[in-house]
């Protein structure tokens, strides 16, 4: 009765069958340039255990595609679920339950909840998404959410990474885990996860709600989410522009002071766009987010040695620096946001917590096996019962290696001035793609949202 209700509660999740391998399917269905076929692939999925993420990638496929209204749905839902999670004062039976469960079968058993830096993507997205059915004041509605994710997570977090390393050590002592072997299998995270200062600090939601600020003239709260973002991302220079002038315009005292110490024109005029320009801006996001590999780990419990599945990040790159050709000119992009970076600095924030959360799944495997066999009268049964348990601990050893695949690896941002009128944006390593037509207005920013795979171009502009 326990195995079939184990079995059972592992229907509709990634139990049995790793969702990288699922969500293959969307990441070449985005780069072969045919979206809707990963649209029409997920189809239910979302009602299952895992449909929190086959929402978010179902509203970025959409997205991408142009399909605005389909999106924001989904994302609606996303946030929606996320809303539900954050409300619910007590764990419910479910809860409880899903709980029981992955401690006998994975991690997979339990519904998928996001991680913060994508709960920081939805509303970015989201926010893009307003901005398509040219609702400005909804799209700052959800990047401020967006901002307010990163703030009471960076006020959470303080030393909570560190209290919670120290107690799960703590814990994992206790039970007969020795937590000073296991650093050798996660350091070849170290390089990536050291670069960013935090698994969810996203400067691109700080960037586009300044950039809606400003465009709508509010520069004082656009002079305030610039500096946020460059906080994040000091190195790049379109923000550094973007702060001094914006502080400039605003009359703020440090400007000068700021424009200074980066080098930078001092006065307005030499800074900001010309009597008759508008500004061209793109966001550009290339690649895809990571995806987790699964490892055999050795666990010794009392006299024997044993081995979990768990999920580690291998060999991740540093984002691709690209290039634009504006009426056949070549300006660079500089770097916004990590993604790749936040997805392995999340889980290295978390690898103590599920080691101990593993060894503690091997001993409760491991006791259900021995209690089976107790528990059976008749020998036949017993080998049977055994057996089928045997099966199932090894079936169900999976790491979870779930995450959002369709994000991309990384954002990155090119700001220039233009002369008001039709402007040709091309990719100079893309010989084969027509150039992108925008139209530049005076006095007003356009933004340009360009996905950039290896396969496919994806391109939206956003009149501001």
């Amino acid at each position: 009765m326990l195995l079939a209700t184990l079995l059972a509660g592992c229907a509709g999740s990634s139990v049995f069958i790793p969702y990288p391998a699922t969500a293959q399917t969307y990441r070449q269905a985005l780069d072969t340039g045919k979206p809707d076929s990963a649209v029409k692939a997920i189809g239910s999925k979302t009602q299952s255990a895992d449909g929190m993420l086959y929402l978010l990638e179902r509203a970025r496929i959409q997205q991408l595609e142009g399909r605005t209204d389909g999106s924001k749905a989904d994302f609606d839902a996303a946030i929606t679920r996320f809303q539900a999670q954050d409300e619910r004062a007590t764990i419910s039976a479910s809860a409880l339950a899903a709980s029981g469960l992955s401690l006998y079968s994975n991690d997979n058993a339990r519904p998928y909840q996001g991680r913060t830096y994508e709960r920081v993507f939805v509303h970015q997205y989201q926010a893009l998404n307003y901005l398509a059915k040219g609702d400005v004041q909804g799209a700052l509605v959800e990047v401020r959410r967006a901002n307010l994710v990163q703030v009471e997570a960076l006020s959470k977090k303080a030393d909570a990474v560190d209290e919670a390393r120290e107690k799960s050590e703590r814990d994992a002592r206790s039970k007969g885990l020795n937590p000073d072997s296991y650093d050798k299998f996660f350091n070849e995270m170290d390089l990536a996860a050291g670069r960013v200062k935090s698994g969810f600090q996203n400067a691109a939601t700080f960037y586009l709600s300044a950039l809606i600020y400003e465009a709508t003239g509010q520069n004082n709260d656009a002079y305030i989410d610039y500096r946020k973002a460059l906080e994040i991302a000091p190195d790049n220079t379109y923000l550094q522009k973007d702060v001094v002038r914006t502080g400039l315009r605003s009359g703020m005292d440090d400007a000068k002071k700021l424009a200074q110490q980066l080098k930078l024109p001092t006065t307005l005029s030499a800074i900001a766009p010309a009597e008759g320009e508008g500004e061209l801006v793109v966001y550009l996001e290339e690649g895809l987010a990571p995806v987790k590999q699964a490892i055999n780990i050795p666990v010794y419990t009392m006299t024997t040695t044993n081995y979990v599945s768990f999920p580690v990040y291998r060999s991740v790159p540093a984002p691709q620096a690209y290039s634009l050709a504006v009426n056949g000119v070549t300006h660079p992009t500089t770097l916004l946001t990590d993604t790749r970076a936040l997805a392995v600095r999340t889980l290295k924030d978390e690898v103590w917590d599920l080691l101990v959360h593993s060894f503690l799944r091997l001993i409760a495997k491991q006791e259900l096996q021995r209690n089976v066999t107790r528990n059976s009268q008749k020998s036949d049964e017993a080998l049977l019962l055994g057996l089928a348990t045997m099966i199932f601990t090894v079936a169900t050893d999976q790491a979870d290696l779930r995450s959002w695949l369709t994000l991309p690896g990384s954002a990155q941002v090119m700001r220039l001035s233009l002369a008001e009128g039709e402007h040709q944006i091309a990719l100079p390593n893309r010989p084969g793609q027509p150039p992108i037509t925008v139209q530049i207005r005076k006095g007003k920013p356009t933004l340009l949202h360009l996905t950039v795979l290896p396969g496919s171009i994806y391109s939206r502009v956003y009149p501001l």
